[in-house]
């Protein structure tokens, strides 16, 4: 969890990727920032002899798949990213030059992006075929936390040499190799040396897989670490998790299940009161006496409004001195968070609540880029409250029924109908990876598709800058 909300919510960061939901999306925009927003980047060493179908009638725009990675403890560790297959249809060139040309896009992207907080900060999972190794487009990932996701081209065939020698010069210049590929065999013996870790995909395979497949590394090769991706349910995690794997991507955290009989705690009660209070403009003095009758909460406020950078030359140190310097609609997000993370005892819940403010940013900026700045707060409590029963593990009526919401936010995250509805799709689309469905909602917004790589970075980066 980043910096200020850990002190305010309490918990402990995930340690770096050990050396050893459906995927959220981002759409692959040109990497000159002066560029047309839609334009797809075109990776100048691999682009002579490779053309890419402009006459087809589906997504123009490739989409950049983004997962989150978590730690034993459901900590987030960082993210995999991969280009949406989408893309691979439409390129006409012999088939290694195309799966050349989409992993160096892949990268080109990435590095783009680069020196932003994300990427910086977080540990960064990208898939590429053995044969990229030898590509110096690679380089230009040197100095982040890179795990290259590798796959073979032939699973029957030990890795050449070459490969092997590749494998180690992009582990002396820091990145870690991950081997992507369930099943022993003479390509997966011959690259383990070189191996950080393994990928595990648990997709369809029967319980008895993964601890079998992860003995069985450990004897060939003590000391390779064993990811398990494509992880669907809670189950799966702690399926996952007593084999000994030590990363962890899927959809899992976000999952929805059968909560049914399940209640808000006492405290969740007692925020959404808060909030329905702040919703209806009771006076300030009550909320402040509110407040003071929750010491917890009254001292957090205090810590948060201390600690958020208010270029204040003195310390605050009253709940209403606190509540006037904040003002409404901040103190509105504020509660509103405070909310989602009532749950941090839950695993995951950390998880669950950077996603829920990825998404609120993403739809605030959404909303920004339209113009419509009024809106664009109530944007970014859709987003946030669109996770509130994930947060909570209560059904979603149940969650947003004490919060009072407006009639068209309470429709759109019930019904998927109303105005705010489109923003709301957009952005599920997006996390999906839906090409088609992200396309129709952005005509429908007006929005350009080459514009959401950049929302959905800054929305990125602003969470992880909370960090600082």
């Amino acid at each position: 969890m980043f910096g200020w909300l850990m002190r305010l919510f309490g918990g402990r960061p995930a340690a770096p990727l050990v050396v050893a939901a459906p995927p959220a999306t981002v759409v692959v925009a040109a990497a000159d920032s002066t560029a047309a927003p839609s334009a797809a980047v075109r990776p100048a060493a691999l682009a002579d002899d490779v053309a890419v179908d402009e006459d087809r009638d589906d997504v123009a725009v490739p989409l950049l798949c983004r997962t989150e990675v978590l730690d034993r403890d459901q900590c987030l560790l960082g993210y995999a990213f991969e280009l949406r297959e989408d893309l691979a249809g439409r390129i006409r060139a012999p088939g290694r030059r195309a799966r050349d040309f989409v992993n160096a896009l892949l990268v080109e992207q990435l590095a783009h992006y680069r020196h932003g907080a994300t990427l910086r900060n977080r540990d960064l999972c990208i898939r590429v075929w053995d044969g990229f190794l030898a590509q110096p487009v690679l380089e230009r990932l040197v100095g982040l936390h890179v795990a290259l996701l590798v796959q073979p081209e032939n699973p029957a065939r030990a890795a050449g040499g070459e490969t092997i020698a590749h494998a180690r010069r992009l582990r002396g210049l820091g990145m870690r190799i991950a081997l992507d590929h369930n099943d022993p065999g003479p390509w997966l013996e011959s690259l383990l040396p070189v191996a950080d870790a393994v990928v595990f995909r648990m997709g369809f395979c029967v319980p008895e897989e993964v601890s079998l497949f992860a003995r069985a590394i450990a004897r060939r090769q003590p000391g390779v670490a064993v990811w398990a991706w494509d992880v669907g349910t809670h189950d799966d995690f702690e399926l996952a998790r007593s084999a000994g794997c030590s990363a962890f991507a899927g959809g899992f955290v976000t999952r929805r299940d059968d909560w049914k009989g399940n209640s808000l705690s006492p405290h969740g009660a007692r925020l959404a009161s808060l909030l329905d209070r702040l919703h209806r403009g009771v006076e300030t003095q009550e909320i402040a006496q509110i407040l003071k009758h929750d010491l917890a909460l009254a001292y957090r406020l205090l810590r948060y409004v201390n600690a958020a950078g208010w270029g204040l030359n003195h310390h605050i140190t009253s709940v209403e001195q606190a509540v006037l310097l904040l003002g409404r609609e901040p103190l509105q997000r504020w509660v509103s968070m405070m909310l989602l993370g009532s749950a941090r005892s839950v695993p995951g819940a950390g998880v669950v609540l950077e996603v829920a403010l990825t998404r609120a940013r993403f739809l605030e900026l959404l909303g920004a880029l339209r113009g419509e700045r009024d809106p664009a707060a109530q944007l970014f409590v859709l987003g946030l409250f669109s996770l509130l029963d994930v947060a909570l593990k209560v059904p979603i009526e149940d969650a947003i029924r004490p919060l009072k919401l407006s009639a068209a936010m309470q429709d759109a995250i019930l019904n998927r109908r109303g105005p705010m509805a489109p923003y709301l799709e957009l952005a599920l689309a997006l996390e999906q990876g839906d090409a088609q469905r992200m396309k129709s909602f952005a005509d429908v917004l007006g929005v350009e598709p080459g514009e959401l790589i950049r929302l959905q970075f800054e929305a990125l980066d602003w969470v992880q800058a909370a960090e600082a």
